[in-house]
C-alpha cells in the first residue's frame, strides 16, 4: 500500500494534476488498484458544470493513466520516480458520471509489455459500479 507521501515520491505530478490519493494493491508488472477522492474543492468544479458538477472524462482518463502506471513502479528504482508517458488510449467508454464526494477506484491489469512499451486495461468504479473503462498504452523513459 502506498500513501500520498509515497505517491508524491514516485510521480512527478503535483496539484492540480496529481490524481492519486492511495495505491491499495500492486502486483508488479501485472495489476494495480488505487483510488482518487473526488472533491468539491477541485478547480474543475466551477466550470464543469456549475449547476451539476461532474468529474471531467479527461480527468478520469488521467486518473486511470496515473494509477495504471504504478503496475510498473518499483521502489528499488534508482531515483524512485515513475516516468511513463501516455502513447495511446483505446476502447474508451464512459458509463456513468462521477460527482464530488465520490471515491473513484481504478483497477488496472497489464495486458502487454515489451521493451519500453506497455498496455493496461483499466476500469473505474464508484461504489463497485462501473463508471468508465479504457485501454491505455505507455512508453517508459
Amino acid at each position: 500500500m502506498l500513501n500520498v507521501q509515497d505517491i508524491r515520491k514516485a510521480l512527478p505530478h503535483r496539484y492540480p494534476f496529481l490524481m492519486v490519493d492511495k495505491i491499495v494493491e500492486i502486483e508488479q508488472n501485472q495489476r494495480v488498484v488505487g483510488y482518487k477522492n473526488v472533491s468539491l474543492n477541485e478547480p474543475w468544479v466551477s466550470g464543469h458544470f456549475p449547476d451539476e458538477p461532474i468529474f471531467p472524462g479527461v480527468l478520469i482518463l488521467e486518473t486511470m493513466a496515473q494509477i495504471g502506471g504504478f503496475a510498473f513502479w518499483s521502489p528499488n528504482s534508482t531515483d524512485g520516480q515513475l516516468r511513463g508517458y501516455i502513447s495511446g488510449m483505446d476502447k474508451i467508454k464512459f458509463v456513468h458520471p462521477v460527482y464530488p464526494g465520490d471515491k473513484l477506484m481504478i483497477e488496472a491489469t497489464v495486458t502487454a509489455k515489451y521493451n519500453q512499451h506497455a498496455q493496461v486495461k483499466c476500469e473505474a468504479k464508484v461504489d463497485e459500479k462501473l463508471v468508465a473503462k479504457s485501454v491505455i498504452s505507455y512508453v517508459f523513459k
